[in-house]
């Protein structure tokens, strides 16, 4: 209770743009893929590529967000973020045509991308000595929060025409950036702008645990991918209202709230990591194959609360295993390369999602099957790694350091553009930044 009456007003003003970005984001998410088939006609496949282009977009914007923000200052790149993300979104509302949409998904994924880690940046900044893992758990509920308005506004607010909801998201975007142009710290706070360190990328590339376990994680971020295309496409054929998927994402958000905390305490901490992992991706993959059942709104409750536990096995484990392949001083560096796999593979299994699907409506199983032996494959892998010597080794070593982070956020921070990055304090250095010491 005493660290959260600790945190003062820069950091309110991030949690409630955190929340706000969620609810905005999250309001087109489920809708995105729907407007496409239905309004503009796209085929699956081409909605699929569509996806792919907003993931490679956020992480582009991503990389550049976190150089420029080191140069001008995390308020304006946050502000710039949100508004190039509201420009976005408004051109979603505006236009019908394939070409004019798919440059306004371009624009919303790279606005996205400025804003999530130069928001996580500065709670890393202004989170007082103590308080980082609070910080970065609030951050989480605020993103889950914001995910669960987001359905029921989809829900009760909207009917009819998708395009309604574009143009409050893009109002949403424009009060994020308002707001952090206003009530946000200049610069970088009190502290000054670090320093970007060179030739770090070298000592990650030597790390062949990592190099193996992330390019893992990019056929596992693929499949994690599925649901996101998957499941809104099936409701345009299953619910009167299509736009009603949106409150599973609602359902979603709700459970990971009431439940990862204890999943995490029960479960996670007490199997070795690559277990937890591997009974994770054993239930996306059937949670994204039981659509193939998907008949009514229950049974895609069903599926997506199959998915969502799935989820809340593997995200926290994803995080604490690349935690403890960093090495100490350059976990940022880990998590950020870390999170550009995340993108490749999500935008991979998008294309991929939406080839699938395509092909579904001749071969009606096909697609289910993929996406449930992808799961049994990489689940067989996973537990296979559990073997391998230099990956056993070195978390075995981290799990003997003294100064090894002991409470990283295990909470969800909603969509998978938005990975956790936790920061403990013992790294030295961020994301392509080094900190000055002291």
């Amino acid at each position: 209770m005493q660290s959260l009456r600790s945190i003062e007003k820069p950091m309110i003003v991030l949690l409630i743009g955190v929340l706000l970005s969620h609810l905005g984001t999250y309001m087109v998410i489920p809708i995105l893929p729907i407007m496409l088939n239905e309004t503009i006609g796209l085929s699956f496949a081409t909605v699929g590529l569509v996806l792919a282009t907003y993931a490679i977009a956020f992480q582009f914007g991503s990389l550049f967000g976190g150089f420029l923000a080191d140069r001008i200052g995390r308020r304006q790149i946050i502000g710039l973020g949100a508004l190039v993300g509201a420009v976005g979104f408004f051109g979603l509302g505006m236009f019908s045509i394939y070409m004019p949409v798919l440059i306004a998904t371009v624009i919303a994924g790279l606005g996205n991308g400025l804003n999530a880690p130069s928001t996580k940046a500065a709670i890393a900044a202004l989170a007082s000595k103590g308080n980082e893992t609070t910080a970065f758990s609030l951050r989480g509920i605020s993103a889950n929060i914001g995910t669960a308005i987001a359905g029921l506004v989809v829900f009760f607010l909207v009917s009819g025409s998708p395009t309604a909801i574009f143009w409050i998201a893009g109002g949403i975007y424009v009060v994020i950036a308002i707001k952090s142009w206003l009530l946000l710290p200049k610069k970088c706070g009190d502290a000054p702008c670090p320093v970007i360190p060179a030739g770090a990328y070298k000592d990650v590339f030597k790390n062949k645990p990592f190099v193996v376990f992330g390019l893992l994680s990019i056929f596992i971020w693929a499949l994690y991918a599925q649901l996101g295309i998957a499941l809104p496409l099936v409701a345009t054929e299953v619910l009167a209202e299509p736009s009603n998927v949106a409150l599973i994402w609602t359902i979603k958000s709700v459970t990971v709230i009431l439940l990862q905390t204890w999943i995490t305490k029960k479960i996670i901490s007490r199997m070795h990591p690559l277990l937890s992992l591997s009974i994770g991706l054993l239930l996306i993959g059937f949670g994204v194959g039981s659509l193939f059942w998907a008949n009514s709104f229950f049974f895609l409750i069903i599926s997506g609360t199959i998915f969502v536990f799935g989820e809340m096995l593997i995200l926290p484990t994803m995080d604490s295993t690349i935690s403890q392949l960093s090495q100490a001083g350059l976990i940022g560096l880990f998590f950020g390369l870390a999170n550009i796999l995340s993108g490749l593979g999500e935008a991979a299994g998008n294309f991929i999602g939406g080839r699938l699907l395509e092909i579904g409506t001749e071969i009606n199983y096909l697609p289910w099957l993929v996406f449930a032996i992808a799961g049994i494959v990489l689940s067989a892998i996973v537990v296979g790694l559990i073997k391998w010597n230099p990956l056993q080794t070195s978390l075995e070593k981290a799990a003997e350091q003294e100064d090894k982070p002991q409470n990283a956020p295990h909470v969800n921070p909603g969509p998978t553009t938005n990975l956790t990055q936790p920061f403990h304090g013992w790294e030295e250095d961020v994301f392509f930044r080094k900190k000055t010491t002291t």
